[in-house]
């Protein structure tokens, strides 16, 4: 948990209340958990990004590499109507050094489709053979989707129905105009930020009036890193995904609006 000047809250002076739709919660308690972090970045290299997307996902990427500890681990699949896991799961400077090589900067010209569900199940399949807590992925794109073999149902299953918990963040890059309407893509799009919503993820939009590259980055490395778990019981199992709210406050009562808590918006049941 973090205070919002960035210090972190023991855990040890804080009250958890956990509650869970049409369930009631008992046995709340939070322990220290630190993990190795994996994260795979999935970078658009499709033929939308031509107009500048590609310099932003580079930019992004670059800094997310800069703000990563020795410790971190990072992955990259890129896609256009293919995905390809360029670069494996590697402490930050040996994936520095792949990804700013000028023989890998020249394979990822943008052209082609856009096979983004296609990629995102990859990654999530790539981390489940050795599931982690802290598995994250991380989507820098304008989350159009016209050539996936896989459908957006299979995305689903894959990140929510799974017993494999993978955190997804997306950082929706603006898409170009189509003038034909509600497109494919455009249906993907909503569907791609539902998905984030759902695995517990955030989303970032360039083109808003405060974004910045560093921060932003920086903040999704501390939603990243999974510092503490809290844990609870349920008094019966759960039988489809159901809402999750945490409160917290000092052992007093009080509430303290400069804490914020950042976990999955949904529970999953088990499978």
């Amino acid at each position: 948990m973090n205070k919002g000047d960035g210090r972190a809250a023991s855990i040890e002076s804080l009250k958890f209340d956990v509650r869970v739709d049409k369930h009631r919660t008992s046995n709340v308690h939070a322990e220290q958990s630190r993990h190795l972090r994996r994260v795979i970045l999935i970078q658009d290299t499709s033929g939308s990004m031509r107009s500048g997307g590609k310099d932003i996902s580079a930019e992004v990427i670059k800094s997310f590499v800069a703000s990563a500890t020795a410790e971190d681990q990072i992955g990259l699949v890129d896609f256009n109507d293919q995905y390809y896991l360029d670069i494996p799961p590697t402490n930050a400077a040996d994936f520095s050094d792949q990804y700013n090589s000028p023989r890998f900067q020249g394979k990822i010209s943008p052209r082609g489709g856009t096979a983004l569900f296609d990629a995102m199940i990859a990654s999530a399949s790539f981390l489940e053979k050795e599931p982690q807590e802290g598995d994250s992925i991380v989507i820098i794109s304008d989350g159009g989707d016209n050539a996936s073999r896989r459908s957006f149902q299979d995305v689903r299953r894959e990140l929510v129905g799974s017993d494999v918990r993978i955190r997804v963040y997306l950082l929706l890059l603006p898409a170009p105009a189509s003038g034909s309407g509600f497109t494919r893509s455009d249906r993907s799009r909503l569907d791609l930020m539902d998905a984030v919503r759902e695995t517990g993820g955030v989303i970032g939009k360039v083109g808003s009036r405060d974004f910045n590259v560093r921060q932003w980055t920086q903040t999704i490395h501390g939603l990243v890193e999974d510092a503490d778990k809290v844990e609870f019981d349920l008094d019966t199992p759960l039988r489809e995904p159901a809402r999750l709210e945490m409160v917290l406050s000092t052992w007093d009562g009080k509430r303290n609006k400069d804490l914020e808590v950042l976990c999955p918006a949904y529970l999953s049941p088990v499978r």
